[in-house]
């Protein structure tokens, strides 16, 4: 775990180094679900974020409840892609502003980064489950 730890820190470094546009992401790190819910939760609903947290977390929950609506946590195994987890947070129904949140990650990985996006800067026809 410590390396993927360093690993995972000197990527974020390079991360926040990158171009001013990508700079503008903002970057959580939690341990547990309710450290994630209260990052969530208080996220600026208008700009990219990016979580981390471990996969056993997500996986043990099938929502995130906020003030402003319930978002659905959803991991897939594709059968077409065995071996691997697709995550998603989908916004709750009727909230244009909310994150939209996606990740793939390999079997046997303790940590996820999920990449989210407003809901409402996602391209037209992204398909929900």
């Amino acid at each position: 775990m410590e390396r993927c730890s360093f690993a995972l820190a000197a990527a974020l470094g390079l991360a926040l180094t990158a171009p001013a546009a990508q700079a503008q992401t903002m970057v959580s790190t939690s341990a547990d679900f309710s450290a994630f819910t209260t990052q969530f939760c208080g996220a600026d609903r208008s700009a990219p974020h990016i979580f981390v947290l471990p996969l056993s977390v997500f996986q043990a929950n099938s929502s995130v409840s906020c003030d402003f609506g319930a978002a659905t946590m959803r991991v897939t195994e594709p059968a077409s892609d065995p071996g691997h987890y697709v995550l998603n947070i989908d916004p709750p129904a009727g909230v244009e502003d909310g994150l939209d949140c996606d990740s793939k990650v390999d079997e046997g990985m303790d940590l996820v980064a999920l990449n989210c996006l407003p809901a409402n800067l996602e391209q037209a026809g992204h398909r929900k489950s």
